[in-house]
């Protein structure tokens, strides 16, 4: 008896995608607070588009941005004047002097000695730099992100430092996680990928796992779709460097879809 099978193509939800920039649900909180010029420290998970989103804002606000990752010589703040006599100008000093948005990214990866400097330069309005003493300009703006809220290191972010409550006392906190509406966006539409990083992402977090599915997850899979096999896709772009066992945790866990069951075949 020949049986005929009939297969039906089954079509991955997708959800409207806007068109041009989307952003993060805190925006006009951020950008609100840099247009009254209260100092912003933002708190959240690696890969979150704090960066992008400040690019935004400044951009939005018509302000130069000026960036600076962790801190962990004075003089990549203050700038230094080398044999000849030359001053070697910083993100800080250039946004000090001129105007606009300096963003410093993983201030809580930074040494205390540079945030006390910051913080004087917050509240005074001036800065000795080593070339001179030089007023804030009435559009300088400031910007901190790190990993944790100045409490120091976790499961997650080990190499983070305690903040003193003086430096907190300067900055409104504001938490910055994981947008849908941006992850949506850069998985362009897919629903059921987008649900899925969701999904392991909480799965990591309720069983204290030590992994990071941020963005850069949804867009390289999205880029890799249908170019590669999809458990190989898991594989590099995913859960690169787990353990089997995570692995095995994190695909009996998952909600059923097809990026589970090809997460099940590497487990």
């Amino acid at each position: 008896i020949k049986e005929e099978i009939q297969t039906q193509e089954i079509e991955i939800p997708k959800v409207e995608i806007p068109q041009g920039e989307v952003h993060h649900k805190e925006y006009e909180t951020i950008k609100t607070c840099i247009e009254n010029n209260i100092p912003v420290y933002l708190a959240g998970p690696a890969g979150s588009g704090k960066n992008h989103t400040l690019e935004q804002i400044a951009k939005d606000m018509g302000l130069e941005f000026y960036f600076t990752n962790s801190v962990q010589q004075e003089y990549k703040l203050t700038g230094f004047i080398d044999a000849g006599g030359v001053y070697h100008e910083t993100e800080f000093y250039k946004a000090f002097k001129n105007g606009g948005l300096f963003f410093l990214d993983e201030m809580d990866a930074s040494i205390p000695e540079v945030l006390v400097l910051l913080n004087a330069a917050i509240a005074n309005g001036y800065f000795e730099f080593p070339n001179g003493r030089i007023n804030a300009n009435e559009n300088f703006r400031v910007v901190a992100a790190g990993n944790t809220v100045g409490q120091g290191a976790d499961e997650n972010y080990t190499g983070r430092m305690v903040l003193d409550q003086a430096t907190l006392d300067r900055f409104v906190i504001i938490e910055f996680n994981y947008d849908r509406d941006i992850e949506l966006y850069l998985a362009k539409g897919n629903v059921e990928l987008v649900n899925f990083i969701e999904d392991i992402r909480n799965i990591a977090e309720v069983n204290f796992v030590r992994a990071t599915f941020s963005y850069r997850c949804i867009t390289m899979i999205a880029k890799l779709e249908n170019k590669l096999d999809l458990a190989k896709i898991l594989e590099i772009a995913v859960v690169k460097g787990l353990s089997k066992d995570t692995i095995q945790l994190l695909a009996n866990n998952a909600k059923d879809n097809k990026y589970a069951a090809a997460l099940k075949q590497i487990a």
